[in-house]
């Protein structure tokens, strides 16, 4: 089976991406890692330094799906198909995992990882 040069593949791909992850039901993710080094034992501090690490479009849905898809798409165990190429592209820049004092931002909303669930905070400090 003949397969199409990988620049012809790349153009596709990113054609496909542009008119399919973009519109009004699309919701902009934003993932930002804390930089303090006990985040993990302190959890979320407001006005603690954060790092964008990464950006996607994904089609609406509640809050809580999209939160917990973040949470396994980059704990490298993505649970929806449209999920694994954010996984590949997170390990490829070689971040950690998402973990507690991380946020992420959907749309306007932004949401600090905790122990055990999420919590609303204002948006981080890049």
């Amino acid at each position: 089976m003949h397969r199409l040069p990988t620049r012809a593949r790349r153009a596709f791909r990113l054609l496909r991406d542009t008119l399919f992850t973009s519109g009004p039901n699309q919701i902009q993710v934003r993932v930002y890692l804390n930089t303090d080094p006990t985040a993990m034992l302190t959890g979320h501090r407001s006005g603690t330094p954060m790092t964008l690490a990464y950006t996607y479009r994904v089609r609406a849905d509640t809050d809580g799906v999209l939160l917990e898809r973040a949470f396994a798409a980059f704990n490298d165990f993505p649970e929806h198909d449209d999920d694994y190429r954010h996984t590949r592209a997170w390990y490829a820049n070689r971040f950690r995992s998402l973990s507690v004092g991380d946020v992420v931002g959907l749309d306007d909303r932004h949401y600090a990882c905790r122990d055990s669930g999420w919590t609303a905070v204002p948006a981080p400090p890049t």
